[in-house]
């Protein structure tokens, strides 16, 4: 059965799995993010309004790419992080830069796209949408953050074709289901300890620190079954999400709740 991947979670640590983090930027360097950034990318808008994807330094130019990397790991530890900087130092960015991006990974070798970001604007949500399906069609889940906000739709979140993550006050491994929900799961990001730039760390807040979370988890699953669809991991992190509810806690979930060095 598909839920007896759920037994074996315990065994994996995301070892062979690619996730690429679309953001800021990763700091390789950070302590938290592990050495296991292999590749670092950015939008290059050349004002012609055809952004293209270009190698880059491994560097985040706010911190917010190295909080979601560290994250990633403190559940899948042997992920490898790909990295593809879209937004700025005050964490915006344009639709172009992270269409190109999107549709730049459809080429690559990744597994798995965390997308700690969103929009609430719907003229946008049109493109963003056809390069998210073209990466589901690849059989690539896309796993991204809903807005501060928690209320509307947000893009591309609240498509069906990605998984959609909100935060509340759980445990690391946590995670709770939200049935009839446009975001259908919920994550740890409540007052947590984020890595951020220089080595440094911070108190923070947010979906974007729960939806990678939530990679972490589906790298695990894949690590195990690289075969799962996007569909399936849904399924199986519904599954997760219920068995948590009935008191499931097994010593890798809790140990992701210990400090960090």
């Amino acid at each position: 059965m598909l839920e007896d991947l759920l037994d074996q979670m315990g065994s994996a640590d995301g070892r062979g799995v690619r996730v690429a983090i679309v953001d800021t930027g990763v700091d390789g360097a950070h302590p938290w993010v592990g050495g296991r950034l292999v590749e670092s990318h950015f939008v290059e808008d050349n004002g012609t309004g055809l952004p293209r994807v270009l190698p880059g330094p491994a560097l985040d130019v706010c911190g917010h790419g190295t909080a979601a990397a560290a994250q990633v790991r403190l559940l899948a530890p042997m992920a490898e992080i790909v990295s593809v900087r879209v937004l700025s130092e005050d964490r915006s960015g344009t639709s172009e830069a992270l269409v190109a991006a999107l549709s730049w990974l459809t080429t690559q070798e990744v597994n798995l796209v965390n997308l700690s970001l969103s929009t609430m604007r719907l003229g946008l949500a049109f493109r963003i949408g056809q390069a998210v399906d073209a990466l589901h069609a690849r059989n690539i889940a896309c796993v991204c953050a809903q807005g501060y906000h928690k209320t509307g739709h947000d893009y591309p979140t609240s498509f069906a074709s990605t998984i959609g993550v909100t935060y509340e006050e759980l445990p690391a491994a946590g995670l709770f289901f939200r049935p009839h929900s446009l975001v259908e799961f919920a994550a740890s990001g409540v007052d947590i300890d984020a890595a951020w730039l220089g080595g440094a760390t911070r108190r923070v807040t947010g979906s974007s620190y729960a939806a990678p979370l939530v990679s972490a988890l589906c790298a695990r699953l894949l690590q195990l079954r690289p075969s799962l669809t996007p569909y399936e991991l849904k399924t199986l992190l519904k599954a997760y999400a219920e068995r948590r509810a009935s008191g499931w806690n097994e010593p890798w979930m809790a140990a992701a709740d210990s400090p960090r060095g």
